[in-house]
């Protein structure tokens, strides 16, 4: 039977260091995201289990040589403290936060570390510090959202608003449909855009992004130049979230 363990929490400080000893983990993920509202239809989970299911799973292609990291479940969200039950961080608490796991790993011996984030608002707050973080671990340091990978055709074949990731709306509804139903209350939608939402749409968009990962982790292994920037897409197209231009 495979072993497909690639939470470092599911192993054990021997299995762990033998694995590093032999030189076979290649990379660390460090799976970043949110515990927040999505509107009145989708667990607050949203953003943390999606996060998680795409480090999981592109670290299961590669296994055994991707570490996953725990996730860190709670991000930047004062933008909807308003809504009771959002859990949020300042800015500079979650940044150092993250570091300090990612320096938890190199002092492991890792090299190469993807921060692999499923929250729109822990994006600018990182991408300030990402560069200051990677040039005091001294290794290959990423922080990309799973949705970076996206190609922009695909986005406008499959999301009829044009936007993603958005929030809580169709394609945030699509995705949960198909990774877990149960966590979406149907008759509690109650805007047009999360009604445009399916499942079909949701397995549509789960596997570009799972390969996606694959491919940027393979390309930060083997030291090729990546070319990715932090995005979002809108019906206008895709923009840069750091220079604000569109791609």
């Amino acid at each position: 039977m495979s072993d497909e363990r690639v939470f470092i929490g599911d192993f054990t400080r021997k299995e762990f260091r033998e694995r590093m000893k032999a030189g076979t983990i290649h990379a660390a993920i460090v799976p970043t995201a949110a515990t927040e509202q999505h509107n009145e239809h989708l667990h607050m989970i949203h953003d943390t289990l999606h996060a998680s299911y795409m480090a999981e799973h592109a670290a299961r292609r590669l296994n055994p040589n991707i570490i996953v990291a725990t996730p860190v479940a709670i991000g930047v969200s004062e933008h909807w403290m308003e809504h009771i039950g959002t859990l949020t961080v300042r800015p500079e608490i979650f940044c150092e936060y993250v570091f300090d796991v990612c320096h938890s790993l190199v002092r492991a011996g890792i090299k190469n570390i993807l921060i692999l984030n499923g929250h729109g608002g822990n994006v600018k707050p990182m991408m300030r510090r990402i560069d200051e973080y990677r040039d005091k671990l001294n290794i290959n340091l990423r922080f990309q959202s799973y949705w970076d990978v996206y190609d922009t055709k695909l986005v406008q074949e499959q999301m009829e608003n044009g936007r993603l990731p958005g929030h809580a709306d169709e394609f945030e509804t699509s995705t949960m449909l198909y990774l877990d139903p149960e966590r979406v209350h149907i008759e509690e939608i109650d805007n047009e855009s999360a009604a445009l939402g399916n499942r079909e749409k949701g397995e549509a968009m789960i596997e570009p992004a799972i390969q996606g990962v694959v491919s940027l982790l393979e390309n930060m292994v083997s030291g090729k130049k990546i070319d990715l920037p932090t995005v979002t897409f809108t019906p206008e197209g895709k923009e840069n979230l750091v220079t604000g231009k569109p791609e």
